[in-house]
């Protein structure tokens, strides 16, 4: 009987070796939604949230740079499908390494009453060393930029500016910069100053990134949290990775900002820094603070 029952049991061997090549690995959870080739997902064109939102989004839009593993790639497209994925074989950027551009993913939120833009980024594999062992599929990046206000006017973008960065150093763990320690690069969006910080990946870490500019230091094209159609926002709230988790996510959004904030960031200043209310006819106008006015990047 045991002997009649071999050719069945080699067929579900191998079954089982063929299914699990082809599958994303067991603790991935699509949550329900399909999941296609890492480089089959189409990334969306560049659409920030509607509004001030938006014009936030474009204009601390981070320049990021690849220094070592994968670029990044859109994670999910229209109709919801997920990226798979890629086991950590071969090199670091092996199947990885041509995003077309990639995507980031935008939300902004406040935390500890100061408002920081999420920018976050996936990479269909992450390794940290050679060996197969050491790396998984799926990882999310992110950076926060926190930003303040100068002047009295709330709808002006123009009058935001950066005063620190934060980027994740691995899983859920996060370095920081205050705004002199980073390079910043011209956004094009309102007044045509640097607001865009220069940051690197290397495998899982992020940093500041101090080398020459050249056509691999760019800023991806921007999806907004406001502008994902509902079919992928579903997808990405719904899938449940191993190893990482969709950072700007109603589930983990607020909690990752938590982990994010840095009060040394602020040093005292008040939101509508150097705001001047305009003064009745027997006052004197207070003067703005020239430094602060010229220069506010600078903190």
């Amino acid at each position: 009987m045991m002997l009649q029952n071999f050719p069945l049991l080699g067929y579900l061997l191998l079954s089982s070796c063929v299914a699990s090549s082809v599958l994303p690995r067991a603790g991935d959870d699509a949550g329900g939604h399909n999941w296609i080739d890492h480089d089959k997902v189409v990334p969306f064109t560049q659409n920030a949230s509607p509004g001030f939102d938006g014009q936030l989004e474009l204009r601390f839009n981070p320049n990021l740079y690849v220094s070592g593993g994968c670029d990044p790639y859109a994670a999910v497209d229209s109709s919801g499908n997920l990226g798979a994925g890629l086991r950590p074989t071969g090199g670091g950027r092996d199947g990885c390494g041509d995003g077309k551009g990639g995507q980031v993913y935008v939300r902004r939120g406040v935390s500890q009453d100061r408002v920081g833009i999420m920018y976050s980024y996936y990479f269909p594999k992450v390794r940290w060393a050679k060996g197969d062992n050491n790396g998984h599929k799926h990882y999310w990046a992110s950076i926060v930029v926190w930003i303040n206000r100068w002047g009295c006017d709330v709808d002006d973008a123009t009058s935001a500016w950066p005063v620190g960065v934060s980027f994740t150093t691995d899983h859920l763990k996060w370095g920081v910069a205050k705004a002199g320690d980073i390079t910043f690069k011209s956004s094009g969006v309102g007044v045509d100053m640097p607001t865009r910080p220069q940051i690197q990946i290397h495998d899982n870490a992020m940093a500041p990134f101090t080398g020459a500019d050249g056509d691999k230091v760019y800023g991806r094209d921007v999806i907004g949290w406001k502008s994902l159609p509902d079919s992928a926002l579903q997808a990405l709230s719904d899938v449940k990775y191993e190893k990482t988790e969709v950072p700007f996510v109603d589930a983990n959004f607020q909690r990752q900002l938590d982990a994010a904030y840095q009060e040394s960031f602020y040093g005292g200043l008040s939101d509508q820094q150097g705001c001047v209310e305009e003064a009745t006819p027997a006052e004197e106008s207070p003067s703005l603070p020239t430094a602060q006015a010229t220069n506010p990047v600078r903190l």
